[in-house]
């Protein structure tokens, strides 16, 4: 999901030194808005930078190598990261590397530039640590290589876990990641001291892979948070319901259910009836069906398909809907569906563990084979003044979840580690 923001907002003083890993983040320089679990690692690099008491590091998987941050080259990463200052030119080994993106050769370009410490494929640049934290929170970097110079270093491990989907569902999953998943679970099963899990859900699958490889790390469950979406909406000219779905467009996201049913819709009800669905997200894998279905639909007025939005936009659409359509299959968090209860609209989803762990009885749950109900749920939403459907969501708002809360228990669950 595209997600609205980071910033914690909040200063917890860290007694401790920390490395974050940034690679992700590095990864997705020039690929467009940043995805749900790049936020999160940009949240924890803020949370990094709001304390300027405690030693902080960045590390970095880049081309050829591996770089070092310190606390000045963290804040100049961001700034270029957030479009705030631009990205220097590409230096003789990011124009030689025929493969790698324009953007991403400029920006490890900049990295190499900002380092205090570069290494190469092999091992690990010399950390100016002796003790604290390694914080991998995007997966991007968790390697053998990695883990054992960073515990070599003296430094605790500690991985955020999203979920666990490519083992649970790999028939959703691309060509040959699923292997490579799993590796990566492995080496953190073997090498972390800490877990950070992003809810219960997520933990007892973490439990359930870790226990058959004899991974016994300390864990910790920290609902991820979700900054203030609320801002003021103009809705006189809003006549016409529509709904939105936010999520790369794969089978997981069980995109076909909704085109089936407003297939149904438009052989149904006049035009002057029919609700819209706007889908939001960037086209993915193993989905071709549904982009051929999207490629007739293109010019339609009823399915509108936005592969690049920008945060801004995404939150006024959201806002002025009359519901977040959200039948997917599984989900690590599934933070539209939050991010929506916190603006007050409707959440339609499939019956799963995770929306019940954090909305309660916010959503209006409906079976994922039950394509009849679905379009019921959603005419009967679509005929409510959006104004009173608001109205009555607000009254039983779930207690959404804040980054502030997440880092006091990350934060206690390192002071007890180390």
């Amino acid at each position: 999901m595209h997600g609205v923001g980071t910033n914690p907002g909040i200063t917890i003083n860290r007694a401790y030194p920390v490395v974050l890993d940034i690679s992700r983040l590095v990864s997705r320089v020039g690929r467009g808005p940043l995805t749900g679990v790049d936020r999160v690692e940009l949240a924890y690099l803020d949370w990094c930078l709001s304390d300027a008491t405690a030693p902080f590091y960045c590390l970095a998987r880049i081309s050829g190598g591996y770089v070092v941050l310190d606390r000045e080259g963290a804040v100049s990463f961001k700034a270029k990261l957030q479009g705030k200052t631009r990205w220097g030119k590409p230096d003789l080994r990011a124009r030689l590397a025929l493969k790698t993106p324009k953007f991403r050769g400029a920006a490890e370009s900049d990295l190499r530039r900002l380092a205090i410490a570069r290494s190469g494929r092999s091992t690990l640049p010399p950390l100016p640590l002796t003790h604290g934290i390694y914080l991998n929170i995007g997966h991007s970097n968790l390697s053998e290589t990695t883990l054992f110079g960073i515990r070599k270093a003296g430094l605790k491990v500690a991985t955020l876990i999203h979920d666990m989907i490519p083992l649970d569902f790999p028939q959703f999953q691309r060509d040959g990641t699923v292997p490579q998943f799993e590796k990566k679970m492995r080496i953190a099963a073997g090498n972390s001291d800490l877990i950070i899990a992003n809810s219960a859900d997520t933990s007892a699958r973490v439990r359930h892979y870790f226990r058959q490889w004899g991974g016994k790390p300390q864990s910790v469950n920290a609902l991820l948070g979700v900054p203030d979406l609320s801002m003021p909406i103009d809705r006189s000219g809003l006549n016409r319901a529509y709904f939105v779905t936010i999520g790369t467009i794969e089978p997981r996201k069980n995109h076909a259910l909704l085109l089936d049913v407003w297939d149904e819709l438009q052989a149904e009800l006049p035009t002057e009836q029919m609700p819209a669905l706007h889908i939001v997200g960037h086209r993915g894998w193993k989905n071709e069906d549904v982009f051929r279905r999207l490629d007739e639909l293109k010019g339609s007025q009823h399915v509108i398909e936005h592969s690049d939005m920008n945060d801004e936009a995404l939150t006024e659409l959201l806002a002025g809907s009359h519901g977040l359509v959200f039948p997917s299959f599984a989900e690590g968090f599934g933070l539209p569906s939050i991010e929506a209860a916190q603006l007050g609209i409707s959440v339609i989803c499939g019956d799963l563990a995770i929306h019940h762990e954090i909305l309660g009885d916010y959503p209006v749950y409906v079976d994922l084979q039950d394509r009849y109900l679905w379009k019921k749920t959603i005419l009967e939403q679509a005929n409510q003044r959006q104004k009173d459907l608001i109205h009555a969501n607000k009254a039983k708002n779930p207690k959404i979840p804040t980054w502030s809360e997440h880092f006091e228990a990350v934060n206690a669950a390192v002071i007890k580690l180390l």
